[in-house]
């Protein structure tokens, strides 16, 4: 095949139940997740490269291979163990830098399947595309992290996934029109500037969890809130909503002292004071984007307060994951 594909797979958004994801809660007790993939995109290139003995590697830096064993990156290396395609040059670009907490490492991986596959001639569905990159961050990457992100890269839009004890997971879109504009208009997105890897919190994270008690109840709350959240946003309830989010950050920051810092800690408590209603920090936390509830007539004095600092300007992605172009 000579064609060049190109593929773009959306971030996200993680709303109410993040952590719930996770292995060691879902196989005790269900857990779900409220989330939403938005208009930020990583996408990936691939064409046959003309020897076929190789691979080129673009990304963050760069790799030309002869084997599977010799490439660095573990994504890459392991989505083409499972795809068993060879000799040909990939290329990824990304609208937001990693590390940022909006899940770009599995929109990565669910492009990448989804452009490798398609080059094979396979035409994936989305649950099987989600469930194939989970394969490849969780078990064969060992990746410390949850199912959340892969779907919501896979499918797009705004989603309720269930989480089940035997490893299934169940999708329920959320198409309350006026619900998802309400959410868009009070919804702010702050850059805190700090980017870095999450694998040392989430394995914190798990290593709590796993003990139990307040640790695990804490998770029991932020689960139960998902369905309480998204009846107070069809109610337009932004307030409550924005009190849900805020409980929930109380809670999470629990689960790993790792999860906020001085800088984080300031910012969220001057844009409480300043009129926001709540918020968290995207993806496990300590860096990347805050995200906050936030009523229109409040956001110009947010803004205000923290100009220095970058507002993500997005919209919601409804698509997921997308084959762009096959020349």
């Amino acid at each position: 095949m000579n064609e060049l594909l190109v593929v773009k797979a959306p971030l996200r958004i993680s709303l109410v139940g993040g952590g719930t994801d996770i292995k060691n809660f879902y196989t005790k007790e269900e857990g779900s997740v409220f989330s939403a993939a938005i208009n930020k995109y990583v996408y990936i290139i691939i064409k046959k490269y003309h020897d076929q003995s190789k691979c080129i590697l673009k990304y963050s830096s760069s790799e030309n291979v002869k084997n599977l064993n010799e490439i660095k990156h573990p994504l890459i290396r392991n989505c083409l163990r499972t795809t068993q395609v060879w000799g040909v040059d990939i290329h990824s670009i990304a609208d937001i830098p990693g590390g940022t907490g909006l899940g770009s490492s599995s929109s990565f991986t669910v492009a990448l399947l989804h452009a490798l596959n398609t080059y094979k001639g396979q035409n994936l569905s989305k649950p099987i595309l989600a469930n194939k990159a989970c394969h490849v961050e969780i078990n064969l990457c060992k990746a410390p992290i949850g199912k959340q992100d892969q779907y919501a890269a896979s499918f797009g839009g705004i989603n309720t996934f269930n989480f089940k004890k035997n490893g299934n997971v169940t999708v329920k879109k959320f198409i309350n029109k006026k619900a998802i504009k309400s959410l868009h208009n009070n919804l702010i997105l702050i850059n805190t500037g700090i980017i870095k890897k999450n694998e040392l919190i989430l394995k914190d994270q798990i290593k709590n969890i796993s003990k139990g008690g307040k640790y695990f109840s804490n998770l029991e709350l932020i689960n139960n809130s998902v369905e309480v959240f998204k009846k107070s946003l069809i109610k337009n309830d932004i307030k409550l909503c924005g009190e849900i989010l805020d409980e929930n950050w109380k809670r999470k920051i629990t689960l790993s002292k790792m999860i906020r810092n001085q800088l984080i800690d300031e910012i969220y408590h001057e844009s409480i004071v300043a009129g926001a209603y709540g918020g968290k920090v995207c993806g496990a936390g300590g860096r990347g984007f805050l995200m906050l509830l936030c009523p229109k007539s409040k956001q110009k004095l947010v803004k205000r307060k923290f100009s220095k600092l970058e507002f993500l300007n997005f919209d919601f992605d409804f698509e997921g994951s997308k084959l762009l172009k096959l020349s």
